[in-house]
Formats: structure tokens, sequence, C-alpha cells
């Protein structure tokens, strides 16, 4: 304990180094104002008494862009690399190589299968053969860049074998597989609202456009028919249905405030009808930009990356900044995202597997959090670390608030610390002077080099040191400082 106490409280100080802004996080000039999409942010800040933001460092950049969107940490390489660049189309550079990646297509795919509540167990009992074949269809459509009306087509008018006919999977994805519980499921996903919220008149008319919907077993275990009913005229009614979906005015808008809310950690519009948008007319400059571009849901992200809201610095100075996208809100990784950023730092993989008894699931060794298909197979960190249990397939149901369980966790896991203490024996790491370690490790974990302050810091207090094991095993205690620290533990 009396060794641990002064390692306590150097975290400590560096928890309010990685609060506290700063030229670590910001540029000195302000963000550029260049597109309609940034003069509807701009217009909104003046109306607000907010000042335009500073721009995030080239350092907070990488890092984000990274985590944005293919949900990895950037190589130590690879950060360098953009830091060092004078190239002045950089970051566009690096937004077009990461939305062209496998990457992109894996943690999107994760998103989407939250929205689409892609699990085989209770309550949405998709079953496993579905689940893998939903999940490579919804990847599919972000790796091909199918355009997104389409897609949305492709799961509406779905008929046929949830083993053989993947998109027929999204009538099956819920609990309540009546024509009004379709309907609640459509208007969510597609729309972005409460079906409870619509009126009497509306909620019947929704409802009767999926009156048609049918589902029936066949001898095969856990298959299911998806079908529609004729109409009596003879007519498709399917037509009709999407004709509905992808002419309404909230189609474009329900799909950037769901990219949007990716993104930034909540979107442009609260999840609760009757709550206005954060922004109004950014969200309709956002989704009309979206119809222009054919429904292209990587010009969408392009769009948003591009954005003065996700160029700007992480921390505000006015109180109205995170509210307003004045300033960049910072949030906590995502649970399969820190999970796979521990196991890419130590070179030791996560172990899962799921309760489904038939059969019993064991995931491979290498297999990443964000690749998951199945909502059900799961492990004590991903639970413990907010990963949503994809019921409803809301936003608000993945939880990435701090607890006290989870601090304990990082503070306290014998295996967090094993897994550390591989980063820090690296041989290449072993044989390189403490000064040029403490720089390494500060690029393996936060994406920049240690200020001079930092470095100071840790090599004042190991000169202190007494010889043996406690200089032996340093660098696994700064491996330890940094995964606790705000800086590492949140998207900003």
């Amino acid at each position: 304990m009396k060794k641990l106490i002064p390692l306590l409280l150097l975290f400590a100080a560096f928890s309010v180094l990685a609060a506290s802004g700063g030229s670590i996080y910001e540029k000195r000039a302000p963000v550029r104002i260049v597109s309609e999409i940034d003069r509807a942010l701009a217009k909104d800040w003046e109306l607000n008494g907010i000042a335009v933001p500073a721009e995030a460092s080239d350092a907070v950049m990488v890092r984000r862009l990274h985590l944005g969107l293919a949900g990895r940490l950037p190589t130590p390489k690879e950060a360098r690399d953009y830091i060092a660049s004078k190239a002045p189309d950089k970051r566009e550079q690096l937004i077009d190589r990461l939305l062209a990646s496998d990457g992109f297509a894996d943690y999107w795919a994760m998103h989407w299968s939250d929205a689409l509540r892609v699990k085989s167990e209770f309550p949405i009992n998709l079953w496993p053969n579905a689940v893998y074949g939903y999940h490579r269809r919804i990847r599919k459509f972000l790796a091909d860049n199918e355009p997104y009306h389409h897609f949305a087509r492709a799961l509406l008018t779905a008929e046929g074998s949830n083993f053989r006919t993947p998109e027929v999977n999204f009538y099956r994805a819920t609990a309540d597989r009546s024509a009004a519980g379709i309907a609640a499921v459509v208007v969510q996903t597609f729309l972005g609202g409460r079906f409870q919220a619509l009126s009497e008149a509306e909620r019947k008319l929704w409802t009767d456009r999926f009156v048609p919907v049918r589902f029936k077993k066949t001898k095969e275990w856990k298959e299911e028919i998806v079908y529609w009913d004729i109409d009596p005229s003879g007519a498709d009614s399917r037509g009709p249905v999407v004709d509905a979906v992808l002419s309404h005015p909230d189609f474009s808008r329900a799909a950037v405030n769901r990219a949007w809310g990716w993104l930034f950690g909540r979107g442009l519009r609260p999840e609760n009808d009757g709550e206005l948008p954060v922004n109004p007319p950014l969200l309709d400059a956002l989704a009309a930009e979206f119809e222009r571009s054919g429904y292209d849901f990587r010009a969408l992200c392009r769009n948003i990356v591009n954005s003065a809201a996700y160029r700007a610095a992480p921390f505000g100075e006015s109180p109205d900044a995170d509210l307003h996208f004045a300033a960049f809100p910072v949030q906590r990784l995502d649970a399969e995202v820190l999970d796979d950023a521990i196991s890419d730092l130590s070179g030791i993989p996560s172990r899962y597997s799921s309760v489904i008894p038939e059969p019993f699931t064991y995931l491979p060794s290498e297999q990443r959090s964000i690749d998951i298909a199945d909502g059900s197979i799961t492990s004590s960190f991903l639970i413990l670390f907010g990963r949503p249990a994809r019921d409803s397939g809301l936003l608000s149901e993945r939880n990435n608030s701090v607890t006290a369980s989870q601090r304990l966790q990082l503070f306290n896991s014998g295996e967090l610390y094993r897994k550390l203490g591989r980063i820090a024996q690296r041989e290449e790491m072993k044989k390189l002077p403490m000064p040029k370690r403490i720089e390494e490790l500060y690029w393996l974990f936060y994406s920049r080099p240690p200020t001079a302050g930092e470095t100071r810091t840790l090599l004042d207090f190991f000169d202190r040191m007494p010889r043996g094991r406690e200089k032996w095993t340093f660098p696994q205690e700064i491996c330890w400082i940094l995964v606790n620290s705000r800086e590492f533990l949140y998207q900003h």
C-alpha cells in the first residue's frame, strides 16, 4: 500500500491534466467555417452567444478519426506520420482512407447491428444462423457503400427464409410481431420517432400497412419464412409501404441523426419525441445533402467529420459549448472499442462465450469485440462497460457513463495488470532508456508524445525509487496510470 499511494497521487495529477485542455488538445486558430454545414453551426453559436471554438490539435484529430470511423486507436506510426505531415489535405486523405477501410465496415456494422437488434436470444430470438447472415448483410451495405435507401428498401420488402434471405430478419428482430409491433419498429428505425408519440390515426395508418406481413415455420430447426399476404385486388402491398417510408420527410433526418449520434455520443434530435433538435437548420442541411448525394452513407459520415463541430477542440469556454457542439463532447470509449484497445496494446485477446445451449458458443481468439455479430455473445467486461443488450434498438441503450464498478475493475484487475506488464516487458521496449520508454508508451496509449512536464514528473518519481523490483516494474506502473486516465478512457 505504501508503494500504491504515491502512484495514486501521480495518477490523480494525470487525471487533472487530461481534463484541463490547453495546447496539447487544440491549435491557436479558431476552427474554420468553410461549408453550408459549418455556417449552420456558426449561426447557432452566434445566436447563443458562443464563441467559435479552437481547432483540435493534430494529435487529437488523428486519434478522434481512427476511433470514430474505424473503432480503434491509431498505431504509433500512424499517429507520428499524421502529426509530422505538412500536407494541407492530410485530414481529408485520412478520412477517405478510413472510410474505405475494413475497419469502417466492421465498426459501423456494430453500430447498425445495435440499431437493428441483431441478437440470437430473448427477447429478439433471431437464432445463431440468422444472426450471422443478417450481420454479414449489414456489413455488406457498408463495405459496398450501397445507397442507404436501397438498403432500407431491401429490408422493408424482404420475403423468404430467415436463414437464406438475411433481410427478412428485420421483421423478425422484434419481440412483438403483431402489425402494430412491426409498425413501431419501422417508425423508430427509419423515421427516428416513437410509435406511441404518434396520433391515434397515424398509429392506425402505420399498423394497417403491416397487416399483410406473415410468419410461418418450416421443418428445419428454427427456420421461419416471412411473406406478405396478397392483396385481394392482386396488388403488391409492399409498394405503398416503401413509398410511405422513403418519401417521409424524417427518413433522411433519422439517418443523419443516427450517424451524428454515433460520432458525437448524442444526436442532434433527442430520442424523446416532442423535443426539438438542438440545431434544426443543421439537421435539415445535412439531410438535404444526404439526399443530393443519392443517400451515400459514406458521404454523410464524411460531411459530419469534416464539419466544424467535429474539428473543434474538446474543451469549450462556454458552459453551453457541449450542448451546441461548439466543443467536441468528451465521452467514454464504447465498451467494445475499449476492450479491443487493451487487447491491441497488450497483444492478449479477450475471451467470449454465450450461454446459448444450441450450441454453446465460443469465439476464436483473434475475434475483435467490435466484430461480434451476436448481441447474445458477450463477456463480463463488455457487460460492465455498458454494451447494449440490443433489445430496443435505441441509441440510449448503450451506456457509456463511468461507474464505480468500472473504476474498481480498472484499478484492481489482476488480469488487466498482467496484460499491461506484457507491454512494458517487450524486448524492443526494454532496450530503450527510460525517457524513450516513456515516450513510446505515450504514443501507444495517447497517440502523442509526452509534454516536457509529464516526462519530468515521471522521471523524477523514477529517480527517487530505490533500486530493485520497484524500478524494474515502473514501466508497467506507467501503463497502469495511462490506462486509468481520462485521456485514454475517453474519446475526445
